[in-house]
């Protein structure tokens, strides 16, 4: 396992331990052993009359071990890397040195007798007070976590069983995503600039979309929102990004027929369908020639794609579909929908695992996610849907990831929330992982594509929860 999906997998399980009731009262009442612990450090220290060695040696070395039992918790509990991989193995000789020290200095009377060789009370009642918290906090820290090294999978497999379990018990609505939804529509629209564009890597097609996570949430033209400048705050109106978009395609002199310049055609005429009115000939030319195309032909092409799934090799097919719903043409979505069937059909006889033949050698369970997604929004029934949501949720990371990736797990969602209901597990897990890994400014990737198609999917679970609040 590498650094880096372990620390994914740590914050995951960090995210999902901030949900539970038992860890707030775990954290409580470890809270409350260690200050009175640090109270009886205190006043041995200051007032207690136990002589020099217990004041300047004995009581300072056990609290120097009881602080890094404490960093110990907190980096196994909340997945804070303050030790590094070897904390666990050290964790039973902190506890054991914890012990020995306090077991020691009483074991020696003359540490701790006053100057006419008697022992006073206080000290007494301070070493058994002492003794027994530190039993206390000692064995409540080796008995609450899995006693496995951190890398051996066993140990993560563990913490994410019992996070399950916890899960289980969930309603979606406890997730709290409205928290994260709203922190990465701030994030998207903080990033819009003077043109009312977005996006780094290609402009035009991360602002569409842009526009086509805002038409979701009902936003039109006059939409405005605030945006922080050095200088002060400045109005941003989505009208303005709309006219930026839609001049950038029309001075384009000619069509480009590839996913992403459709995809922005698409995202444009959900504020104005009559953006296709001056290009019928070209889809038309597109239904033409997918009507000379079989089904084995779309299959192969789905075969070769590789793991990029997205803006610049997902098979224009799946944009058309939407195409032909916006501009009302029947024929070509019953032809979508036919390939789209056929190519999940034969995916499920075949089984995922022996289906993709990409260089990374990963299954394009994205695309198929989508093809099922792509049916449902064009209203065309899929058959085998059961087969294909089993064969989805088996591919399912421990995590509660897809391929390990932040837009496949959005896809894979949105694919099953027609199917599922709001207590499905499956769903639970993908919404957790989609909430720890936000980032601290509220992207996804720091990329705007990535995180639209996770707004959306989150979104969507979001109006799942507040149904299954309704009912």
């Amino acid at each position: 396992m590498t650094q880096e999906t372990y620390k994914i997998y740590s914050r995951v399980l960090k995210f999902g331990q901030q949900i539970g009731l038992r860890r707030i009262i775990e954290t409580i009442v470890f809270a409350i052993t260690i200050f009175a612990i640090t109270l009886v450090y205190l006043f041995a220290i200051t007032m207690a009359p136990i002589g020099p060695t217990g004041k300047y040696i004995f009581f300072p070395i056990g609290l120097f071990f009881e602080i890094v039992l404490i960093l110990s918790y907190i980096e196994n509990h909340y997945h804070w890397d303050i030790f590094g991989e070897t904390s666990n193995k050290i964790l039973t000789v902190i506890t054991v040195v914890s012990l020995v020290i306090i077991i020691l200095y009483s074991s020696i009377p003359g540490l701790y007798t006053t100057e006419n060789g008697k022992v006073h009370p206080q000290t007494i009642a301070l070493l058994v007070l002492f003794f027994m918290l530190n039993v206390i906090e000692t064995a409540y820290f080796l008995f609450s976590i899995p006693r496995a090294d951190r890398s051996d999978s066993f140990g993560l497999e563990y913490q994410f069983s019992l996070l399950e379990k916890n899960l289980e018990n969930k309603k979606l609505s406890d997730l709290n995503l409205d928290k994260v939804i709203t922190k990465g529509l701030n994030a998207i629209k903080k990033r819009v600039n003077e043109d009312g564009i977005w996006g780094d890597f290609s402009p035009v097609y991360e602002s569409a979309c842009v526009l086509e996570l805002f038409n979701k949430l009902g936003y039109n033209e006059d939409t405005e929102w605030l945006v922080p400048l050095e200088e002060g705050k400045k109005t941003v109106k989505l009208g303005k990004s709309i006219e930026s978009l839609r001049a950038i395609v029309d001075t384009t002199e000619t069509i480009d027929t590839t996913y992403e310049h459709y995809f922005v055609l698409y995202a444009l005429s959900l504020f104005d369908p009559t953006i296709f009115d001056s290009r019928v000939p070209e889809i038309d030319e597109f239904f033409d020639s997918t009507l000379e195309e079989t089904e084995w032909d779309f299959i192969n092409k789905l075969n070769r794609f590789t793991y990029n799934l997205r803006s610049r090799t997902t098979p224009l097919h799946v944009m058309m579909s939407y195409i032909g719903d916006v501009t009302g043409n029947i024929r070509m979505l019953d032809r979508m929908a036919n390939l789209f069937v056929a190519s999940i059909d034969i995916v499920i006889k075949r089984g995922y695992a022996r289906f993709s033949t990409s260089q990374t050698g990963k299954t394009p369970v994205e695309m198929f996610a989508r093809l099922m997604l792509a049916l449902h929004d064009i209203r065309r029934a899929p058959t085998r849907r059961q087969q294909f949501i089993q064969a989805v949720i088996g591919t399912q990371f421990l995590e509660g990831s897809w391929a390990g990736n932040i837009g496949t797990t959005g896809y894979v969602i949105l694919s099953l929330i027609p199917s599922e209901s709001a207590d499905s597990l499956p769903l639970k897990k993908a919404a957790l992982y989609l909430a720890a890994v936000q980032d601290k400014e509220g992207l996804w990737g720091s990329n705007i594509e990535e995180t639209t198609i996770v707004l959306k999917a989150l979104i969507a679970l979001k109006k799942m929860s507040e149904q299954e609040v309704v009912e």
